[in-house]
């Protein structure tokens, strides 16, 4: 099978929807001979940031001289962004390579837990120093949580995916500190009930908690403030990594001014912004930003589509009374909101335009020199911005 065939074979099992618990890729993992033994891994959950924490933590370590896997998910434009060794992308022939060799063994996995088999086998086989690892939904029974981590880190935690992980802070929390280890360290940026959640369980597993201290001081290439809450839970798992690991300050300062996440807050052209805010949190987090540059700009116009799981009532709520005209449009997935019901809860000016590349179009055409376009709402919408 070719590259094409195993993307279309893949996505095609997304149908089944999501499945949590740890028994079939356990099942599967065993089948290739367990290669999620052994791996020096960081183990990343929470709501927001986990991409860009796991960006900071590899960019840190690569500088220091060592070989880092990261895996995340979902990818913003290619496949291959999910399974990165010192920032490169793994090649097309590898993952056919390694697709070829878990499908054989599948039973009943879903699209995540094969990906994650593939991407267990592909870091044990390029014998990396460390593999960054971010949790895909949750953590307790996430597929990636079949490992024994050096470290656990929960970057923050807020309402989501409420279907599966629980309705309160406290159902969230208990899931996302599933991933918390006996005797193995944990770094947080959590505070209020979450933390309480999490200082609990660290206390029955007897594992030392190391809390995220905001350091103002921090230099970083990505931008937000947002960020510098990012770049402190980075800095506080690396503390906890140089006691055994030859890590210096000047690879910190390195690795923050030099680590690249595309997507988050960034600037693809003078008038257009783009962002990867996927939950009121992330929304509430782009509008401060917005909120700090939009007298520099005579009108914004927002393109945002989001995800049906989502509380995008929430999230249009604080958005959109920012925008002086908003467009909804929708990627081509089951999960993704009909902008029909979305409109409901749109302030101000709306158009309906369902193809994301229609509707970016769109508001580059009715946009002035000295307007913004922002394009938001979820990594699916983002990724499909040129």
């Amino acid at each position: 099978m070719e590259y094409k065939g195993v993307l279309n074979y893949l996505y095609g099992l997304e149908r089944f929807g999501i499945k949590l618990g740890l028994k079939r890729i356990l099942t599967l993992l065993d089948k290739l001979g367990n290669p999620h033994k052994g791996l020096k891994v960081i183990h990343v959950a929470g709501t927001n940031g986990k991409g860009s924490v796991c960006a900071m933590i590899s960019s840190i370590l690569n500088d220091a001289g060592y070989k880092v896997g990261m895996y995340t998910s979902p990818h913003l434009k290619r496949f291959t962004e999910r399974f990165l060794i010192n920032s490169k992308e793994i090649s097309k022939k590898d993952i056919v390579s390694l697709f070829n060799r878990v499908v054989k063994h599948k039973t009943d996995q879903t699209f995540f837990e094969i990906v994650t088999a593939m991407a267990f086998l592909y870091f044990k086989e390029k014998n990396i120093d460390f593999l960054i690892l971010e949790v895909g939904l949750g953590g307790r029974l996430d597929a990636t949580n079949v490992i024994d981590p050096l470290v656990s880190v929960i970057t923050n935690i807020d309402l989501e995916h409420t279907d599966y992980l629980g309705s309160s802070i406290k159902q969230v929390a208990y899931e996302k500190a599933g991933i918390i280890k006996k005797n193995k360290p944990v770094v947080t940026g959590c505070k209020g009930e979450a933390l309480k959640v999490i200082k609990d369980i660290c206390k029955k597993r007897n594992s030392r908690l190391f809390l995220a201290k905001r350091h103002k001081n921090l230099r970083l290439s990505l931008k937000g403030d947002f960020q510098l809450d990012n770049a402190s839970v980075a800095v506080a798992v690396i503390d906890v990594l140089k006691k055994d690991y030859s890590i210096s300050e000047k690879h910190i300062t390195n690795g923050l001014k030099n680590v690249k996440w595309h997507g988050r807050l960034e600037f693809v052209k003078n008038n257009l912004l783009i962002d990867c805010a996927h939950n009121p949190i992330g929304i509430e987090m782009l509008k401060k930003e917005l909120s700090k540059i939009k007298n520099n700009y005579k009108k914004i116009i927002l393109v945002i589509g989001i995800l049906k799981d989502k509380d995008y009532k929430k999230m249009l709520k604080i958005i959109t009374p920012l925008a002086d005209k908003t467009i909804l449009t929708m990627v081509k997935i089951d999960r993704a909101a009909e902008p029909n019901i979305l409109k409901k809860y749109v302030k101000g000016s709306c158009t309906i335009i369902k193809d994301v590349k229609e509707a970016v179009k769109y508001a580059k055409s009715i946009a002035k020199k000295d307007d913004l376009i922002v394009v938001t709402g979820s990594i699916y919408i983002v990724g499909n911005v040129k």
